[in-house]
């Protein structure tokens, strides 16, 4: 069972954020000590949250919408249960069964979070969400770590909440994006640049049918980086069939790109991305020959050839076939940001 413990733990980290090579926050350092007592009608104070970036993007920086209100019940319910769930971690040994007190400690979170969750985006407070998300992901792990056993159901359960959340806080900061009507001129994803396949009908080279080939192909390496083409936010990033992994960015109403055979997601959905912010790594998976980018562009709902909209640099120089490469200018940023509040 501690090999369960220990898969449990792994899985909720997959399923809520992707690889990154920093630490996670605990509850403390998010948001300081849980208080040792609360009245019943009393919410906790708020605490400081660490911010990482704020964005030009959002109609109030560092805010929530304004029919955003805070949960003062789920804030008391977090409390309450963290501060239960020290108290019955101290009172067994390390390797021993979870005891029944706690298992019923992790239903009543699980329960208000339920309720929480009912609300709707745009009533939904950004803090509440990381609180939340922070709250799971710490006690889990220092439970895993205390008890010997963590029952299978209570593991899902808690990784299912956690998924939710990370759903309501895309949907909370896609709220809180200004968008614009018009298109963006947009820059290769991707350098140096070398179409080694176009947009329209084609016989697919694995299949072997014509069919409609609905991006192009641009030439890379293992591993290089793939920078997004204009601003925008992140809709989707992760796992799309003969895709592979695939990153989908909304820069305009109803104008998005797609990043896919991409070896590695470096963005969340929800981030908020500037031109040639990274948005992946470049790779093979899905149904693919080689390594190779497939980047898509589609305005209301169709897909269009990108090659008109892509800006050619005064220093660049596009080869549109695999016969040569040719070095443009690099991105000028390597690194997407995150909305204010995100934690890594």
């Amino acid at each position: 069972m501690l090999r369960l413990v220990a898969l449990s733990v792994i899985a909720l980290l997959a399923a809520c954020a992707t690889p990154r090579a920093e630490s996670k926050l605990s509850f403390d350092e998010a948001f300081g000590p849980a208080p040792q007592a609360l009245e019943p009608t009393a919410a906790p104070a708020t605490a400081p949250v660490r911010l990482r970036h704020k964005s030009r993007k959002l109609k109030a920086p560092g805010k929530d919408l304004p029919t955003a209100r805070t949960s003062p019940e789920l804030q008391a319910a977090l409390a309450s249960f963290v501060n239960q769930a020290r108290e019955y971690r101290r009172q067994v040994k390390r390797g021993s069964p979870m005891p029944s007190e706690q298992a019923e400690n992790w239903e009543a979170v699980t329960g208000a979070l339920d309720s929480f969750l009912e609300r709707p985006a745009e009533k939904t407070s950004s803090l509440d969400v990381i609180r939340a998300r922070v709250t799971l992901e710490a006690e889990l792990e220092e439970d895993a770590r205390t008890y010997g056993d963590i029952p299978e159901v209570l593991a899902d359960s808690v990784i299912k909440r956690v998924t939710q959340l990370s759903v309501r806080m895309s949907e909370v900061r896609r709220l809180m994006v200004t968008t614009v009507r018009e298109v963006p001129r947009f820059s290769w994803p991707i350098s140096p640049v070398s179409v080694t396949s176009h947009f329209g009908e084609r016989a697919h080279p694995i299949l072997g049918e014509l069919r409609d080939h609905l991006g192009i192909d641009l030439a890379a390496r293992r591993g290089q980086g793939v920078f997004a083409a204009a601003p925008g936010v992140v809709l989707n990033a992760g796992w799309n069939g003969n895709y592979g992994y695939q990153v989908e960015v909304q820069h305009a109403a109803r104008v998005t790109t797609r990043y896919s055979h991409l070896a590695r997601v470096m963005v969340e959905p929800g981030e908020i991305l500037e031109r040639g912010d990274l948005v992946g790594l470049a790779g093979d998976t899905g149904l693919a020959t080689g390594v190779h980018l497939h980047f898509e562009l589609w305005k209301d709902g169709r897909p269009r050839d990108p090659i008109d909209d892509l800006e050619r640099g005064v220093d660049s120089s596009v080869e549109l076939s695999s016969a040569s490469l040719q070095e443009t200018s690099p991105p000028a940023k390597q690194q997407g940001r995150r909305p204010a509040g995100r934690r890594p």
